[in-house]
């Protein structure tokens, strides 16, 4: 099973290379608390889930210094009693999450949070994900936004992959090695290194120190989870989300829009020749072409955990390549294939 809900409030004005599916319906929520900005709340309905797949929410608005957090509920059967999991606030960098917003935990049995996503444990019937949002300098609820919710089975085997009329090629990024920062944390990186080179074009390098800072998880002390980097691109008014991937065809979607994908990548030992890395229980790297030779097919990749700079751009055999990501989670990191306002990019300290 495999479904993807996209939604805006302003679908129409959306500059992403995805479709977005419907409106979002933002709700105020009221606190006596409440000093300074304002709250909101939404939902989405997903029907019935069955297990082993894994559910991945997304959000982002070009709002500043916002927060939100996500909760799923569902039953396991008709006449059980409902199952919620509820994942760590979403907050920038060195901020306290606002009262509103719960401890990360499970309630019974059928759903397992996973820092970022969550998984089924079991078929679930009725799932609702809701979104709660805070907006500290405003009090309308935010225009330019991107709501999220994509699910598939963990895992699956990949069988049609591109074939040569497929094949698409955008500029090779600035290449950013992870191993190149300091020794401490070079290991861990990869996300933010990938995205930096995602979003910030040429300038990737200059702004990688930033990218690195803003995806420090608070709460796992680890710079991986994968809202983090959508939301620092969206400071940087670049509007994504980080979706659960099944296909090829929605993959060079995006691609042909202009925008290279970051990837989240699993592989056991040699699994995925060429790679810097040997075997990886999950890296993100950024995909950003498809090539032949002959009847063989290569993902064009750039790779942070190569040991140099100008290492970092590879050519991973596409099956080997399509197992790797599609095979498992599908994970990515999808953005708008154009600053919407680039002077902001510039602004990152």
């Amino acid at each position: 099973m495999q479904i993807t809900k996209r939604l805006a409030t302003h679908p129409a004005r959306q500059d992403f290379p995805l479709p977005v599916h419907a409106t979002v319906t933002w709700q105020p929520i009221e606190s006596a608390n409440q000093k300074q900005g304002s709250l909101w709340r939404t939902s989405v309905a997903l029907a019935a889930v069955p297990e082993s797949h894994i559910i991945v929410p997304s959000f982002a608005c070009l709002e500043d210094d916002y927060q939100y957090q996500w909760v799923l509920s569902s039953a396991v059967t008709a006449d059980s009693m409902e199952n919620t999991s509820t994942l760590a606030a979403i907050t920038p960098a060195d901020s306290a999450a606002h009262r509103i917003f719960m401890h990360a935990c499970d309630n019974g049995s059928g759903i397992s949070a996973k820092i970022d996503c969550w998984h089924t444990q079991s078929d679930l019937l009725a799932v609702t994900a809701q979104l709660t949002l805070w907006l500290p300098h405003s009090l309308k609820p935010p225009e330019q936004d991107l709501v999220v919710i994509s699910l598939r089975p963990i895992e699956q085997t990949i069988t049609a992959l591109p074939n040569r009329l497929d094949r698409t090629r955008l500029a090779v990024p600035c290449p950013i090695s992870q191993m190149q920062a300091e020794p401490s944390i070079a290991k861990r990186i990869c996300s933010p290194t990938a995205t930096a080179m995602a979003v910030a074009g040429q300038q990737a390098l200059k702004y990688w120190p930033a990218a690195v800072q803003a995806c420090l998880d608070p709460h796992t002390k680890a710079y991986g989870k994968w809202p983090l980097a959508i939301y620092w691109a969206s400071q940087n008014m670049r509007l994504g989300s980080v979706e659960a991937l099944a296909d090829w065809p929605t993959a060079l979607t995006v691609l042909k829009s202009g925008s290279p994908i970051v990837c989240s990548i699993r592989f056991g030992k040699d699994a995925l020749p060429g790679a810097p890395l040997r075997q990886t229980g999950g890296h993100l790297v950024v995909l950003y072409g498809v090539e032949f030779d002959g009847e063989s097919g290569f993902a064009l990749v750039m790779d942070p955990a190569a040991a140099s700079h100008a290492e970092v751009a590879r050519r991973y055999p596409l099956e080997a390549f399509s197992q790797a990501w599609l095979g498992q989670r599908g994970g990515a990191y999808l953005f708008s294939p154009t600053q919407t306002q680039t002077a902001r990019i510039g602004d990152v300290p």
